[in-house]
């Protein structure tokens, strides 16, 4: 009884990528760095990076796949297991991996304690589903979800909403099974909804369609938050936006401002939220890049203190090899001190992460 897949894993045993596949089969052929924690540290001093957010996707990036277990104890025993290994994985990593965790959100109660278990083992963030209606919950804002948000208040600890997170797992099956079928006729009989790609395009157009249009799937729950009342209310709260890509943001970031003033003109309507969307979004949000060539004003408009970047490592699309110049070429139009910020500070001061220190 599928409720997962095996992830995105592209890079094979000898530290070679292999383009246009989305996992390397068979399973032996993974390079080890996709799961072993000093295979990991060795590719990332081989690439000149220090520390990595990891954002695992064995059972999904958030626990909408896992909703698919049945029976809700031993959902809840398998999320535990799970999260377990990945706090297993940050204490190996002497601290510079820093996966982030899932979190039972069918049951409020499970997920406090879940979430407390885990922040005293170290974790520092937790991926969430930006759909959780989807699975029957109330919506992020509601009453249901106050002691989760209390708790990532209080605690400092980060929310990452990570591009696909709020897909159900019957949605991630059949797009796996539509996408890597060759028959246009069983493409058509596994259709339930109108996909990212025309169906007689082959499963690598279909990845590239579907890749392209998913880096602003976030872009629903970034409007929502920085519409709602959210940060009034959590004012400490620090949302991630991971995976999607940043040369969007600054059109979205006008767009937001420009149909809040125009429409949004009753006193109730107005009382909602105390500042304009683009306000709430440089003070609460950030958003990472990896094969964008961020320009000075690009910067500017996003704002330099709401950009990390991420290598995406071992995803079908990921950087590699050659992270270190690249990201050296994508940022050297730029002031010295935005490469810094970019490159190490935001994420150091939004995940906690020590640094060492250089004589």
């Amino acid at each position: 009884q599928p409720w997962g897949t095996l992830g995105g894993n592209t890079i094979q045993t000898g530290r070679e990528k292999v383009p246009g596949i989305v996992t390397v089969q068979p399973f032996d052929r993974i390079d080890p760095s996709a799961s072993d924690v000093g295979a990991r540290l060795s590719l990332l001093d081989e690439m000149g990076i220090y520390a990595q957010i990891l954002y695992p996707n064995g059972i999904g990036f958030a626990s909408n796949q896992i909703f698919a277990i049945p029976d809700e104890q031993q959902r809840i025993t398998v999320l535990r297991i799970y999260n377990d290994f990945l706090a297993d994985v940050q204490e190996e990593s002497n601290k510079r991996l820093f996966p982030q965790a899932i979190l039972p959100i069918w049951d409020m109660n499970e997920t406090v304690k879940e979430m407390t278990r885990l922040i005293d083992r170290g974790i520092n963030g937790f991926t969430l589903s930006d759909k959780p209606e989807l699975l029957g919950l109330p919506e992020l804002p509601e009453k249901y979800f106050e002691p989760m948000w209390d708790l990532f208040n209080e605690s400092g600890t980060v929310p990452n909403f990570h591009i696909g997170s709020g897909l159900r797992n019957d949605e991630v099956m059949g797009i796996i099974k539509r996408l890597t079928s060759e028959k246009t006729e069983t493409k058509r009989e596994l259709r339930t909804s109108a996909l990212p790609s025309w169906e007689w395009f082959d499963w690598q157009r279909n990845m590239a369609v579907m890749g392209t249009q998913m880096f602003i799937s976030n872009v629903r729950i970034i409007v929502n938050l920085c519409f709602s009342n959210m940060f009034d209310r959590y004012p400490n709260l620090k949302i991630v936006s991971a995976e999607s890509g940043v040369g969007w943001l600054p059109f979205l970031l006008e767009a937001m401002d420009f149909q809040f003033s125009e429409i949004v003109t009753r006193p109730h309507e107005l009382a909602l939220a105390k500042r304009k969307p683009s306000e709430y979004f440089h003070d609460h949000i950030f958003a990472m890049f990896w094969f964008e060539r961020l320009t000075q004003q690009m910067v500017d408009a996003i704002g330099v203190n709401n950009i990390m970047v991420e290598t995406d490592i071992p995803h079908p699309t990921c950087y590699y090899p050659g992270a270190r110049q690249h990201f050296a070429d994508v940022l050297g139009d730029l002031a010295p001190a935005d490469r810094r910020r970019i490159a190490q500070d935001n994420a150091a001061e939004l995940y906690g992460i020590p640094l060492p220190t250089i004589d």
